[in-house]
C-alpha cells in the first residue's frame, strides 16, 4: 500500500515535470522560429546605391560618388559634368567634357577607363559596380 502511494505521487510529479518541460520547449521553439523569420540580416537588406569614384582628365584625385544601382558610367558623367555626346544610349560616345573637346585634327578622343584599364564597352553600356573607379582621359589614336 505504501508502495502504491509513493508510486502515485511519483507519477503525478513526473507528469507535472514532463508537462512543464514541454511548455518551456514550445515557448523556446516558437521564439527562435519567430526570431529567425522576422529578424533583418545583412543578406536580406537590398542596397539601393553603390559607391564609385570619378575623375576627369586634369583632376588630381578621384571624387567619391553615391549612385543608384543600375546606373551607367555615362549617366553618372552626365550628372556630374557638362558632356557633349554623339549617338544615343549604348551607342553614345563622348566628344566634349566641360568645354574641352577631343580634336579630330590632333587625332584625339575621350577614353573611358574603369579601375585603371580602358573599358571594353562604351560608357552607355557599362553598369557601375561597388568601388569602381571611373576616369575620362584625352588620348590620341
Amino acid at each position: 500500500m505504501l508502495w502504491r502511494r509513493i508510486m502515485k505521487k511519483t507519477r503525478k510529479s513526473f507528469y507535472k515535470i514532463f508537462i512543464f518541460v514541454l511548455i518551456i520547449s514550445a515557448i523556446f521553439a516558437g521564439y527562435f522560429n519567430y526570431r529567425s523569420k522576422f529578424q533583418l540580416t545583412k543578406k536580406s537588406v537590398v542596397r539601393q546605391t553603390v559607391t564609385v569614384y570619378f575623375k576627369i582628365d586634369g583632376q588630381k584625385d578621384f571624387i567619391k560618388q553615391e549612385v543608384s544601382v543600375g546606373k551607367t558610367a555615362l549617366e553618372l558623367t552626365k550628372e556630374k559634368v557638362n558632356v557633349v555626346t554623339k549617338g544615343e544610349d549604348v551607342n553614345a560616345y563622348v566628344v566634349e567634357i566641360n568645354g574641352r573637346s577631343a580634336e579630330d585634327s590632333k587625332k584625339e578622343f575621350w577614353a573611358f577607363y574603369v579601375n585603371g584599364k580602358i573599358a571594353e564597352v562604351g560608357a552607355g553600356s557599362y553598369i557601375l559596380k561597388e568601388g569602381d573607379r571611373v576616369e575620362w582621359r584625352i588620348e590620341k589614336y
